[in-house]
């Protein structure tokens, strides 16, 4: 591969996701949204509570919505993860 010409640098994280209520038993209404690291919050802990974290949950409220959707916390980086906790 070669760049002919340089773009942008990136400035943080964003992704787009899909409004889904995925992992919080609400439907979600489909709006696609691209999500920045402001924007991630913890749904919740699977196995542990908050003095042990077990597995940690990750997502988003909806702006259009308001419902909340789960995220793979593979797609977050450690350093937004790291900030959260």
């Amino acid at each position: 591969m070669e760049v002919i010409k340089k773009g942008r640098k990136q400035k943080g994280w964003a992704r787009e996701y899909k409004c889904t209520g995925e992992g919080n038993k609400d439907g979600g209404c489909g709006a696609e949204l691209l999500i920045s690291a402001k924007d991630i919050v913890i749904t919740g802990y699977i196995n542990g509570d908050y003095r042990d974290l077990g597995d940690t949950c990750y997502g988003f409220k909806c702006c259009e919505c308001g419902v909340m959707t789960d995220i793979n916390p593979s797609d977050i980086p450690d350093e937004i993860k790291n900030k959260l906790r």
